[in-house]
């Protein structure tokens, strides 16, 4: 019989998919993986990762981060359990750790699970593509074979940049929620530029070794973004939040 390995990331999409190498990990050592997250992300997820037991919760249940998790994880017989947060404000003894003021929130969920940092670029052994769907979404969005992809809104922040930096005569696409996210592999990886804020999309192309000319515009000042090992050029956001900057240099 397998064993069994619970992980508690309910939410963040770009979080779950930071995560995902850590779940091949243990997957590649003959666990059974069981992951609870928000109801509307089971379809995609089942669909580009049918490996992993995929368990939604409604956003509506006020225990949904981590009790209900480890409630459901309990109710399937679930011994270990791996809290990938790197902080949750109702229960932050999950961060009592030497480690935590000292590393970024990705490199936390990788020591929190005793996984080689160096497995987050692992994605592509995580996923299985459909080109049909990534075919489709092509189709769909792309109307010049010069392009560039944005993706400028990530949870509740819109990030702004320099527009100049875009030739006049390419077509601009804006990723939207149409589909899966993963949907749009295709055009990110086709497209001539890619301008992203830290979000889902950043980390998947980040975390796919994808190689083009790729913007990377901070949603904050300061101590929230991802580690990247890749060629990104980073720009300044023209709407970054100013309460985030924690240093008084004025950025």
């Amino acid at each position: 019989m397998k064993k069994k390995l619970g992980l508690i990331q309910t939410g963040g999409l770009g979080d779950i998919h930071i995560a995902l190498p850590i779940a091949l990990f243990y997957h590649k050592k003959d666990f059974e993986i069981y992951w609870p997250i928000f109801n509307n992300w089971v379809e995609q997820m089942k669909h580009y990762v049918p490996w992993i037991n995929w368990i939604g919760i409604s956003k509506e249940n006020k225990e949904h981060a981590y009790n209900e998790p480890v409630k459901i994880l309990d109710s399937l017989g679930v011994e270990k359990k791996i809290p990938l947060y790197n902080f949750l404000g109702t229960n932050v003894e999950l961060s009592n750790t030497p480690y935590f003021p000292h590393v970024s929130f990705d490199k936390y969920k990788y020591i929190k699970s005793n996984v080689p940092f160096y497995y987050k670029w692992k994605l592509n052994e995580c996923i299985k593509r459909d080109k049909k769907r990534e075919d489709t979404m092509f189709n769909k969005f792309v109307k010049n074979e010069n392009f560039v992809v944005t993706h400028l809104k990530a949870s509740i922040h819109t990030a702004t940049f320099d527009l100049s930096l875009i030739p006049k005569d390419f077509q601009v696409i804006e990723i939207s929620n149409d589909g899966f996210v993963l949907d749009w592999l295709k055009i990110i990886e086709k497209a001539k530029m890619l301008f992203m804020t830290n979000s889902v999309m950043a980390n998947i192309t980040e975390q796919l070794n994808i190689d083009n000319i790729k913007y990377y515009i901070p949603r904050t000042n300061i101590f929230n973004n991802p580690i990247f090992i890749n060629n990104w050029i980073w720009i300044k956001n023209k709407n970054i939040d100013p309460k985030t900057n924690l240093t008084g240099i004025k950025f």
